[in-house]
């Protein structure tokens, strides 16, 4: 799991409350993605040779460990933490965060179900196993409880949306997908990511008009349009209606045109012109007046 979500440093408790355990939690908090992991995990090491029966300095070292990828170190400080403080419940949150990120899922369900037994309204114990029932191919439970993660969400977590999306569509439910989708353009009107799965997701299902009125949306709000103006040709082809695919795509490389050197040497440029050309060679301009 990437050590940052939304574009902030992770850490294994944000959104749990304090009460009893505010001063371990604070502690743990300090975890930063911005330092080297390596030098971070050196320095919680020398603060737990001053202070050997601190729990809160086991949990940091743990987490650390685990976004440095070495388990069984993570593993034996979140044992510790537990050893020190029994009532540390967010040491199997910890534990289900480090099985999933070293692919063992089962033992990160089990850890989860512990946590959420006492923490039930943790967003970070919910998404977690949302992530984790998404991997065992337990769709429906996934499914709940990315739902249940969205309601306590912070209010920049469309993500989830997409992570819920990929989980029925790797069930095959693709018209349950498309509905989560369009709950969440609902709260995020146009978000890029949110629609254009939904327009991919529209097209392999052959419905090409409602993937066009899709793009056309998403269009009409963007100032260059020429990628979405390529996209609209390669539906278009998808649909057989390639007079219309060769006006979109002619459209496009006008756009792609009036761009400087700099920018047509950037790699995705590059590509997109690339995917332009080989599509208009493959319709005839004659037949289309």
């Amino acid at each position: 799991m990437n050590k940052y979500i939304n574009n902030r440093p992770f850490s294994l408790f944000p959104f749990l409350p304090f009460g009893i355990l505010g001063a371990i939690l604070y502690l743990t908090l300090a975890v930063s993605a911005h330092d080297g992991l390596h030098e971070q995990i050196l320095a919680v090491t020398e603060q737990i040779k001053k202070a050997p029966r601190n729990a809160a300095l086991y949990l940091k070292r743990a987490e650390l460990y685990r976004l440095h990828a070495e388990w069984k170190l993570s593993e034996n400080d979140f044992n510790k933490a537990e050893n020190l403080d029994g009532k540390l419940t967010v040491v199997n949150l910890g534990r289900g965060k480090l099985w999933l990120d070293a692919k063992q899922f089962a033992k990160a369900k089990s850890a989860l179900e512990k946590f959420l037994s006492r923490e039930p309204q943790s967003f970070e114990g919910l998404i977690t196993m949302a992530r984790v029932c998404a991997r065992l191919r337990q769709t429906n439970a996934a499914v709940k409880y990315f739902t249940d993660s969205i309601a306590l969400a912070p209010n920049d977590s469309a993500e989830i949306y997409l992570e819920r999306a990929a989980a029925l569509v790797a069930a095959n439910r693709p018209a349950e997908a498309l509905r989560g989708l369009d709950e969440g353009l609902k709260k995020f009107p146009n978000l890029v990511t949110l629609q254009s799965m939904a327009i991919e997701l529209e097209v392999k299902r052959r419905n090409y008009d409602a993937a066009l009125l899709r793009l056309d949306k998403l269009t009409a709000s963007m100032e260059r349009k020429e990628s979405f103006l390529l996209r609209r040709g390669e539906i278009l082809l998808r649909a057989k209606r390639g007079c219309e695919a060769r006006k979109n795509l002619l459209e496009a490389q006008k756009g792609y045109d009036s761009f400087s050197a700099f920018r047509k040497n950037v790699r995705a440029v590059r590509e997109q012109i690339a995917r332009l050309e080989k599509l208009l060679k493959t319709i005839p301009a004659k037949p289309c007046g």
